[in-house]
């Protein structure tokens, strides 16, 4: 969804500034759920399921959870297939807490029969739209590398968990990074920015090889 690389949100945000169309540079950050990358894409005569870059495995639970939903997810998408072929829906397949997994809509990604195609945060009223409790103020004078630079720093002081006990972070399931989007609707790029998965997987590889030096 050219969201997620730096280079293209470096590149897109400084070619929307530069058309001298933004009268708002302020972001908006919404925290990301552990878990799994996950799409659902939906065109008329289908719904599919990806998991990261890659088709849904046969035996991955969103397949049931789709199964599950589909009716809804019709019903909210119909409107917009009208104009579109296909519709994407960005998010998280994640942990519930209660033994269970779903999905956490973030973004949405509709593409014409012509083939232009268009991010906005996701607004069907279908899981619910989500929210956000942290802004960044940026102005004119702020290019994308500056831009991008803020955001990290962000994400990075939000999700710092490095004065918890390790396994304390995974076992309350708390944000691992943070969705960037404009307050006002634009030209300007989405961004979505991991700081905590990489450091919780590291150290669930550092304890396991731990348990298994202990084991032998």
């Amino acid at each position: 969804m050219n969201c997620y690389n730096e280079y293209n949100f470096i590149h897109e945000y400084d070619a929307a500034a530069r058309t001298g169309k933004i009268s708002n540079y302020e972001y908006a950050g919404r925290l990301l759920l552990p878990g799994e990358n996950a799409s659902i894409i939906v065109r008329n005569g289908s719904i599919t399921a990806a998991i990261g870059d890659d088709t849904a495995p046969k035996e991955h639970p969103i397949h049931a959870f789709l199964a599950n939903h589909e009716d809804e997810i019709r019903y909210v998408t119909a409107h917009d297939l009208r104009s579109h072929q296909e519709i994407i829906i960005a998010g998280r397949w994640h942990p519930t807490g209660d033994d269970g997994e779903s999905f956490e809509p973030y973004l949405t990604r509709r593409i014409t029969y012509a083939g232009s195609a268009k991010t906005s945060k996701y607004d069907y009223d279908f899981f619910g739209f989500g929210g956000y409790g942290f802004t960044i103020e940026l102005n004119s004078r702020t290019d994308g590398q500056g831009a991008f630079a803020a955001m990290v720093a962000a994400t990075a002081h939000y999700t710092d968990y490095s004065h918890l006990r390790p396994g304390l972070a995974e076992s309350l399931g708390l944000p691992t990074g943070m969705l960037w989007f404009p307050v006002v609707p634009s030209e300007l790029p989405f961004l979505v920015v991991e700081h905590a998965m990489q450091i919780m997987q590291e150290r669930s590889t550092v304890a396991s090889a731990g348990h298994a030096g202990v084991s032998q």
